[in-house]
């Protein structure tokens, strides 16, 4: 199976750390789309001009940046490699980690407008639609910042319409991925990754 391991780092959000070569599968890919001048030994930096949700684009579509692999790895720039040996096994068409806090999308709408995450507006209406639309709370809630998937057509139908969220609503890509993977249950399946066991293997810094 040929694996892409994708991250994205546009504009001051993050410092860039380069993984040690020791803690990368040597069988893998790794591409870094950047509007900086990085340099990496284990990424191949593509030089990207930055345009308007490019890094959300990237990581929910990466297949339209990066032809011809079986499975894509999504890894949010501010998280690193600290050992070998996750278990990225999966039935699941999708797998990704668990929210460490919360289950409800209606829970996390108060979070991210408390902390000033984007628009409480948008992201009011935005919630507000879901819930128009009979979305249950307490439906489960994950973080994105760790994506596997299979280009499937079921999958890339999934992210097109979790993309049209991001695209045309709030940019935070947690508070839609539950509401579409709700619509498209029947089809597609996703597993989570509890926290304890991802930080095993993974650390995650702070935002600059």
């Amino acid at each position: 199976m040929t694996t892409a391991v994708v991250k994205a780092l546009f504009g001051d959000y993050d410092n860039w750390i380069d993984p040690d070569p020791n803690l990368i599968n040597k069988d893998w890919d790794y591409h870094l789309f950047t509007d900086q001048d990085i340099t990496s030994e284990v990424y191949q930096v593509h030089k990207t001009l930055p345009q308007p949700k490019i890094e959300r684009k990237i990581k929910i579509m990466p297949w339209n940046y990066l032809r011809g692999y079986d499975r894509y790895i999504w890894i949010d720039a501010n998280i690193h490699p600290i050992q070998l040996g996750l278990d990225i096994n999966t039935e699941a068409d999708i797998l990704l980690l668990e929210h460490p806090h919360r289950d409800c999308v209606y829970d996390e709408l108060k979070a991210c407008v408390r902390l000033h995450k984007d628009d409480p507006q948008i992201m009011t209406d935005q919630v507000a639609e879901y819930y128009s639309q009979g979305y249950p709370p307490n439906n489960g809630m994950v973080q994105t910042g760790f994506l596997i998937r299979r280009p499937t057509d079921e999958v890339i139908y999934f992210s097109e319409d979790w993309y049209f969220e991001v695209e045309n609503k709030s940019r935070r890509d947690q508070l839609s991925f539950n509401y579409i993977a709700w619509k498209h249950s029947e089809k597609l399946t996703y597993e989570t990754i509890p926290m304890e066991t991802f930080n095993q293997y993974y650390t995650i810094t702070k935002h600059k």
